[in-house]
């Protein structure tokens, strides 16, 4: 073989927006909160073999976004995390908008992980995930994984889901599709999926004990124990 196809790796960039957000480490002030989210999307994007820039964090400031996103919009992907609800402080998709980038979509019937948002600027993917960091972990492995791959070539970028079953039974939400945190373990015949106590998607600590993220379809009703189902690695 006298030459190869290659990809080069995707020039990604991560912003956290919020002014309730700080370092780790300082003393919190009433309604503040430690910022994590960019050392989780930087891991994320780095295992999906991005080159990983973090941006300065910035607070509810319309320039200031504006400037942040400006920067972000060099790279390949962007990923912005909080500030793409509906709240008065949720800046990030009418930044997008002044700086040109065209929504895709907003919003998707996936819990965790409702409100992302997806918008292109000439070559640059711009992915809004939610400021809560379970729904940030969610959206990531949901979109913008499988975005990166597509960059890099993969000829199925997924969401690479495997089969497995239901180690406890799980309510289904009739409204939305649920991820449900869950820890692996393998038997005889199949890997088995533990869903962790606890799913409210503030539980950061439930996220670092799982291992796996269960697809529970919407629908009535619940799925029993030793049900056949679909999950992602985590």
């Amino acid at each position: 073989v006298a030459t190869v196809r290659c990809r080069r790796r995707p020039r990604a960039a991560v912003l956290a927006t919020g002014s309730e957000l700080r370092p780790p480490g300082e003393t919190l002030a009433p309604g503040e909160i430690y910022e994590s989210n960019t050392v989780l999307i930087g891991a994320q994007l780095a295992s999906a073999g991005a080159e990983v820039t973090v941006l300065e964090q910035v607070g509810d400031d319309e320039q200031a976004t504006r400037s942040a996103l400006e920067r972000g919009l060099d790279s390949d992907v962007l990923v912005t995390s909080g500030g793409v609800s509906v709240g008065p402080h949720d800046l990030v998709r009418a930044a997008l908008a002044e700086l040109g980038a065209e929504e895709v979509f907003w919003r998707v019937a996936v819990k965790p992980g409702k409100p992302v948002a997806f918008a292109v600027r000439g070559g640059t993917l711009v992915f809004g995930l939610p400021g809560n960091p379970v729904s940030s972990l969610v959206g990531f492995e949901l979109f913008v994984r499988p975005a990166l791959l597509a960059l890099q070539g993969a000829a199925d970028p997924g969401p690479a889901y495997l089969p497995g079953r239901l180690g406890a039974p799980l309510r289904r939400n009739d409204q939305r599709d649920e991820l449900v945190r869950a820890r692996t373990r393998v038997d005889a015949n199949a890997v088995v999926l533990e869903p962790l106590a606890g799913q409210e998607s503030h539980m950061i600590v439930r996220s670092a004990a799982a291992s796996a993220l269960v697809l529970v379809p919407r629908g009535a009703g619940a799925l029993p124990e030793g049900a056949p189902v679909r999950y992602l690695r985590i």
